[in-house]
């Protein structure tokens, strides 16, 4: 146990604080499916399903389901779910959008918790109705769902630019940009070098069974 004075103060990364102050304001708006109300409510909901807190938000069966099982048991997804989502007669880049907003408040608070901090409180709904935006040349290849292209960790999210570039902006403030990803000589620049913040991605991605 530490004594008063030998409890470590948490992280304080300005890069990773504008990028979430983002994110959140991206979360409380209006998608192309949703409003920015029912957004906020998966995020509450995705937080409950982790156990970070005990709110609960009143939802539809099969999209309470959803939003549970991508916050706390992502790898038990299957393609099984997401045809059940169409069969609710639910458009599957809805899915897409609503994997979104889960990835991007799981993410965040995982950030939170890890450095030690509070966390963020989720911000008042931006008042507005849903408006598509849709990449045009997304379709289904080697994916549950469509995609621009080969359906790839960073373009799962793909058919949805608004969506896609909220977690991309996110991933580059917490990880890299996808075009170094692979130039392992590029250093991150941060407290970690970059053997180190391969060593914690890797060991990320094995206990999240993420594969890719």
């Amino acid at each position: 146990m530490y004594d008063s004075w030998e409890i470590p103060t948490p992280l304080v990364d300005p890069h990773a604080d504008q990028a979430i102050r983002e994110a959140l304001t991206a979360v409380g708006s209006a998608g192309s499916f949703f409003t920015g109300e029912e957004r906020l409510a998966f995020a509450e909901y995705a937080r409950s399903a982790r156990g970070l807190t005990s709110a609960a938000a009143n939802l539809s069966p099969i999209v309470a389901e959803a939003i549970a099982r991508i916050a706390a048991e992502a790898s038990t997804s299957r393609s099984e779910h997401v045809g059940a989502w169409e069969k609710d007669r639910r458009d599957v880049l809805a899915y897409v959008e609503l994997v979104a907003v889960v990835s991007v408040i799981c993410s965040i608070d995982s950030y939170r918790v890890g450095v030690g901090a509070p966390l963020d409180i989720l911000p008042e709904p931006v008042p507005g109705d849903p408006v598509p935006v849709i990449d045009e040349r997304a379709k289904k290849t080697n994916s549950w769902v469509p995609t621009v292209g080969p359906a790839l960790a960073p373009s799962a999210l793909s058919a949805l630019p608004d969506e896609n570039g909220m977690k991309k902006a996110l991933g580059i403030a917490f990880y890299l940009p996808d075009e170094v990803v692979h130039q392992y000589d590029v250093e991150p620049g941060r407290e970690l070098s970059r053997p180190q913040l391969e060593l914690v991605a890797a060991r990320t991605s094995w206990l999240n069974q993420c594969f890719f």
